[in-house]
């Protein structure tokens, strides 16, 4: 945590390597309503986000456009990040101000504003300089500047509960809904550090690493599906039927990528050799070590879905390999690749994502100046095959493997999800 901030949607945040994903309305919206203006410096507690909430009354007020609007409302939410720091130490700190405009950036970007006009942002100032003199009237009695600016409407600076100003932020924010990404997926794969989740939208691409399956939630649970490479729904005995024997034939000649899922008990025991007993005791074989090396991954999985039902609407199995055989036999058959632990079988990868997802190399580009993720390439182009198979599903549906599902123990569905087939003369496995 040296380098990070853990955020209060539990984001762990780097400043300086943040990416679109990392950026939450809901972590910016409570961090700046506990943020007092002016470092504390008058004479009630006056918070950042009340002053965010009355720069974008008074642009609505001036019958400035929405996009502007927003902007005001975000325009100090950096600060939620980084801090407020008084003018004029910023002005002696130059390595912060790039850092501030690197990530406010980043910010606008995320919410469709990365293409600020000049007179957009020279409203945005004008707004940002008459609330600043009308606050430091009402709260200190100080005239900031000679000419008062004018503003349009009577403004609230009275002292009020951090909560309520949060909620008419998010409430504000909310107004402004035309903003958002018209569609949202993440494609989520399990590495041998946590996790690897690649966010698409009708604007962004972005990668990002989560150290924790809660994490990755944080990141994307406004998204409208998330894909994950890792078994949903769990085996209590040998009457539960998972979906990888049928998904198996899909898959000729790579159906070891396509692992036995352990039984829940097994994924509890402490050892490997604890974990093989209990699986050959309640499913009659024994677990490999491959599937052993995945219970604590699986587990994690299993308990958050628990305790967080609203996600399970949204967190869908899928699998990697199918994936990438559905994109290879263009939406029409599945046609398996070679190893993806091959210079030729990563190309083969690359090129089809290509063909697909314009925005492949941009999320390269990014992985390999993450240093969570520049090892990575192979769980990368996973979790971008799942995003892109989510987008795909998302536009013209999904099928499950198999085709009518069973609800295990705790009524999680033992469903792998990948895109309809779209030609009617396939009809072998649709």
């Amino acid at each position: 945590m040296a380098h990070e901030i853990l955020t209060i949607s539990g984001i762990r945040f780097n400043p300086f390597q943040a990416s679109y994903s990392d950026i939450q309305i809901v972590d910016i919206a409570h961090a700046l309503s506990l943020m007092t203006r002016a470092n504390g410096h008058i004479r009630t507690f006056y918070s950042i986000a009340q002053h965010s909430v009355n720069c974008c009354l008074e642009a609505r007020a001036r019958a400035c456009s929405q996009r502007v609007q927003l902007a005001c409302l975000l325009h100090d939410a950096s600060e939620s990040y980084l801090s407020d720091l008084t003018r004029p130490v910023k002005k002696q700190l130059g390595g912060y101000v790039v850092v501030e405009a690197a990530l406010q950036g980043l910010i606008y970007a995320k919410f469709g504003l990365s293409d600020l006009s000049g007179q957009e942002k020279a409203q945005i100032r004008a707004i940002d300089d008459a609330l600043l003199h009308h606050e430091f009237m009402a709260l200190r009695g100080i005239q900031f500047f000679a000419k008062p600016p004018v503003v349009e409407r009577d403004h609230d600076f009275s002292q009020r509960d951090f909560s309520s100003v949060e909620m008419e932020f998010l409430d504000l924010f909310s107004d402004l809904e035309h903003v958002r990404p018209a569609w949202q997926v993440v494609g989520v794969d399990g590495c041998r550090t946590g996790w690897v989740s690649v966010c698409l939208t009708d604007r962004l691409a972005d990668v990002s690493w989560s150290q924790s399956i809660a994490e990755v939630w944080a990141r994307g649970q406004s998204s409208d599906l998330l894909l994950l490479d890792m078994p949903i729904g769990l085996p209590s005995g040998p009457a539960d039927c998972r979906p990888e024997p049928e998904a198996r034939l899909l898959l000729p000649g790579r159906t070891a990528t396509l692992f036995s899922v352990p039984c829940r008990q097994a994924t509890h025991a402490n050892d490997y050799a604890a974990a093989n007993a209990v699986n050959r005791d309640i499913l009659g074989r024994g677990l490999s070590r491959q599937s052993y090396a995945l219970c604590a991954a699986i587990r994690e999985v299993d308990d958050f879905l628990e305790v967080l039902p609203q996600a399970r609407g949204k967190i869908w199995e899928s699998h990697p390999e199918l994936c990438f055989a559905y994109l290879k036999g263009q939406g029409r058959s599945f046609t398996p690749l070679a190893s993806k632990h091959t210079a030729s079988g990563q190309q083969e990868r690359i090129d089809l994502l290509l063909a697909c997802e314009p925005r492949t190399q941009d999320v390269l580009a990014q992985a390999k100046a993450n240093p969570h993720l520049n090892r990575l390439t192979t769980d990368v182009l996973d979790a971008l095959a799942l995003a892109v198979c989510a987008k795909l599903g998302l536009h013209q549906g999904f099928r499950s493997i198999p085709e009518y599902p069973t609800q295990d123990v705790k009524g999680l569905w033992m469903s792998i999800r990948v895109p309809q087939i779209i030609h009617d003369e396939f009809t072998q496995y649709s």
